[in-house]
């Protein structure tokens, strides 16, 4: 008999065990079919037992879990607030924090100078990361969001109204997993801030959005003003194509 040889690195949490094996057969054109096979144990060793084919709803079911599984493991804080493969979004609560902006010469006389940072108050944000995407929202009050709350545009330069962000030259992290959330935040709101991204109005200000930021950077307003969010027309259920109170 043939043997392999291979091992598993188990979770530190708990341990695993070896319950059903699954064997995989390419066929012409690009198809392919799985068989499930329970294991046997004889004479203290694993073996593979009679199968059955794997029906396309449990492959999709396996696969799902195992993309869960390499997302995160262990128990997920509070401000994650959906998982899907490598899909995670997660809620930065309202806080003070510092902000940092660099704008060209042209905006720098009106802006109050060239580069400027301060500690700030920050809206309530919700952001998204993948393999393919990053995106942020405003959302009002403190309270942890929900598929009802209403999303509204971030008011910070380099994000777009779909509420893209301009990566520029900024690192990013590798891998969307629980553990790398604060590297995520730290990666967008330690960056530079330069200039709008797009046509859309980031704020409700008079001014706009450069003289809002010069105000909230000279200490105008003690908490941030929620009344300058632009509504964006969708819930954070909207957005993730869940029915209204799922």
């Amino acid at each position: 008999m043939n043997q392999a040889e291979f091992f598993i690195e188990a979770p530190s949490t708990g341990t695993v065990h070896l319950r059903r094996a699954v064997l995989i057969y390419d066929g012409q054109q690009g198809s392919a079919l799985a068989t499930v096979h329970d294991i046997e144990e004889v004479d203290g060793e694993a073996v593979i037992g009679a199968g059955q084919a794997m029906t396309p709803r449990a492959a999709m079911d396996l696969a799902k879990a195992l993309l869960k599984r390499a997302a995160h493991g262990g128990f997920l804080p509070e401000t994650v607030l959906y998982m899907d493969g490598d899909v995670i979004v997660w809620w930065v609560p309202p806080a003070r924090r510092h902000i940092a902006f660099r704008v060209d010469a042209e905006q720098a006389a009106a802006f109050g100078g060239q580069e400027r940072g301060e500690s700030v108050p920050h809206p309530g944000l919700v952001f998204a990361a993948s393999s393919r995407v990053w995106r942020v929202w405003a959302v009002k009050g403190a309270r942890r969001p929900t598929p009802v709350t209403p999303l509204f545009q971030v008011p910070y330069f380099n994000v777009d109204v779909r509420g893209n962000i301009c990566q520029g030259n900024a690192p990013v992290p590798e891998g969307t997993t629980v553990e790398k959330i604060a590297a995520w935040n730290d990666a967008f709101l330690r960056s530079y801030f330069t200039h709008p991204n797009g046509l859309g109005k980031l704020v409700r200000y008079r001014g706009g959005a450069y003289a809002f930021w010069r105000d909230m950077l000279n200490g105008r307003f003690q908490r941030f003003p929620e009344r300058v969010l632009v509504d964006v027309k969708t819930t954070l259920g909207g957005l993730l194509g869940l029915k209204e109170g799922a």
